[in-house]
């Protein structure tokens, strides 16, 4: 979990989280913009659910520049399979996927040990 690797990494405090829902294109806007200048971590949690501003994320996404921005900044995206997620930023980006264990044991082993806060 994301948050977990923050505190491993000594970034605990200087991790920024936020749902994506509506009204929060903003807020995530502001938070990347923010994070880059500072070297903060940015996680935009159910990018999914925010269909209509991930043309914006995309924008945002195509604009960053390395040379401009501090080395430890990261942004950090979740989300569900999505025919609206952008192509450049899959491309872009380093993926990881998390499939559910094969077999009912498994699977009832999986979510029991499985921390709902972080999911």
């Amino acid at each position: 979990d994301v948050i977990r690797f923050a505190e491993e990494r000594g970034m605990a405090k200087r991790f920024e989280s936020i749902s994506l829902g509506q009204g929060q294109g903003p807020k995530a806007t502001k938070l990347i913009e923010q994070a880059q200048a500072s070297g903060n971590w940015v996680l935009l949690s159910n990018c999914h659910l925010m269909e209509s501003w991930m043309t914006s994320l995309e924008a945002i996404v195509e604009q960053l520049d390395p040379g401009a921005m501090s080395a430890s900044f990261r942004l950090w995206l979740t989300s569900m399979p999505s025919q609206t997620f952008p192509i450049q930023v899959l491309q872009n980006g380093v993926k990881m996927t998390n499939e559910a264990p094969k077999g009912l044991r498994a699977n009832m082993v999986g979510s029991y040990h499985m921390d709902p806060i972080a999911s």
